[in-house]
């Protein structure tokens, strides 16, 4: 499953590619407080002032390049109409390549989810990813909570469980990385047990 992604310049996505592969490399090497654009855009090769041009600090440069790599993952979301079992697989496969993806910068996850809160920093761009992805899966593949919670509308219902599947993966992932015995296999056959019925989960996943 696609879904829109801006159009750019190619000469502004050739910067923006050496920008996050600068600020990936360099964020691996050194606290992200400690960097400056100036070291960034030495590191990427373009103009101070072009680092400026696609984000207002370094921070926000970082989500940036982590955000990209995130959404990327989302072409494999199943596409409208895909059978519950064929859903399920797809859903699960785009899960592991978040897992992937975090444990592939677990340094920067690390240090992040520890230092923002729910709305900020990695922890606010992680959710905010997450939330995104239920939204496509519910508008284009149906997946909402089969819940009956008398007198509270359903519309009300499902925002809050999007922010439950949202906020508590989060929640799982901070948890995972406290714990680097487990592998990306063993988190996912713990995450998919954890999961409600009604979200797409193939219970095969890490076995």
């Amino acid at each position: 499953m696609s879904h829109n992604i801006p159009v750019m310049d190619p000469r502004q996505a050739r910067s923006r590619a050496r920008l996050h592969e600068a600020v990936l490399r360099l964020a691996a090497e050194q606290p992200i407080a400690e960097l400056s654009m100036t070291a960034v855009a030495a590191a990427a090769g373009v103009h101070r002032s072009t680092v400026y041009q696609h984000a207002g600090s370094v921070d926000e440069l970082l989500q940036q390049a982590l955000g990209a790599e995130l959404d990327q993952l989302r072409t494999g979301l199943p596409a409208p109409g895909a059978p519950p079992a064929e859903a399920a697989r797809a859903v699960t496969a785009v899960t592991r390549g978040v897992l992937e993806h975090v444990a592939r910068h677990a340094g920067l996850y690390r240090a992040g989810l520890a230092a923002g809160d729910a709305d900020h920093g990695l922890r606010g761009m992680l959710g905010r990813h997450f939330l995104e992805s239920g939204r496509l899966l519910r508008e284009v593949s149906g997946v909402a909570p089969s819940l009956d919670v008398p007198g509270q509308p359903q519309a009300a219902v499902a925002e809050v469980a999007a922010r439950f599947i949202a906020d508590g993966t989060v929640g799982v992932i901070a948890a995972w990385l406290d714990r680097p015995e487990l592998s990306v296999d063993d988190l996912l056959e713990i995450y998919v047990r954890l999961l409600p019925d009604w979200w797409p989960r193939d219970l095969t996943a890490g076995e």
